[in-house]
């Protein structure tokens, strides 16, 4: 059924010799009800409208029909139940009078017709909308679908810029988890362990100060901080984030200087 469709029909003895109705469908809210109200209801009935042989019938009921409409209601409307242009407890409802050759009930047959496949519509319309959400979260998360900066990663750039302003292990491997968390789920064990990997590759390539340096620099300065001794012809950083950023020559040598032993 086509809820936008138009009949043009001629009208012999008025001004204009033909006339367009256009079926149209408006929704409003009021008093708490969904109203949807239908005009133009004869390219609705256009079978039964030609079935009417008498020119001078066929124009009253059309002339008729052009002063009516439908009014679906999505709760009950008691103050029309009863009524012979009622039914279903009010939630049908036409102003149509009704002719010998259309009866009214042809116009309330006609209105559950458009209920149903406003209903159809509806729900097509809310399965559409709901694939299409599915599709864009799928999209989205295919760009997640594999490691966090894996070698295809469009953020592994970031990674390497993060190494090598010296940004800890921990806290790169918490913006990963909360990257992951932004798109519906925490990092993965199995992630994680790759994004170590990939740290420790990079401070490899990159020449960095190894892991155990690290520990034993920050050692021999908790030392020093404590005994108020040291030697050192070399002076470097105190924190893990500075020492993390020493080539691992330069943090040999930090470590001899700190020892004493040059």
């Amino acid at each position: 059924m086509d809820l936008t469709a138009s009949y043009t029909y001629n009208t012999p003895g008025f001004t204009d010799p033909s006339e367009t109705v256009t079926t149209k469908v408006r929704t409003r809210e009021q008093d708490g009800m969904t109203l949807t109200s239908v005009v133009g209801l004869a390219p609705l009935l256009v079978d039964r409208i030609e079935a009417i042989t008498d020119e001078g019938d066929r124009l009253d009921t059309l002339l008729e029909l052009g002063c009516s409409r439908i009014v679906i209601s999505d709760t009950d409307r008691t103050d029309f139940n009863g009524l012979s242009g009622s039914r279903d407890n009010g939630r049908l409802v036409t102003t149509y009078r009704g002719t010998p050759d259309l009866p009214k009930d042809v116009v309330l047959d006609l209105a559950e017709q458009i209920r149903d496949q406003l209903a159809a519509d509806r729900a097509a319309q809310e399965a559409q909308e709901a694939a299409d959400r599915a599709a864009a979260e799928a999209a989205k998360a295919a760009q997640w679908d594999h490691l966090p900066w894996d070698g295809d990663h469009p953020d592994r750039e970031l990674l390497d810029q993060a190494v090598e302003a010296g940004v800890p292990a921990e806290r790169i491997v918490e913006i990963a988890d909360a990257r992951c968390l932004f798109y519906g789920r925490p990092l993965r064990r199995g992630e994680e362990a790759t994004i170590r990997r990939l740290l420790a590759e990079r401070h490899d390539a990159l020449g960095l100060a190894t892991p155990r340096q690290v520990e034993y620099i920050l050692g021999l300065l908790a030392e020093r901080g404590r005994s108020g001794e040291g030697g050192g012809f070399m002076t470097g950083p105190t924190d893990r984030a500075g020492i993390e950023k020493l080539t691992s020559d330069a943090a040999s040598r930090y470590i001899d200087s700190l020892k004493g032993t040059y």
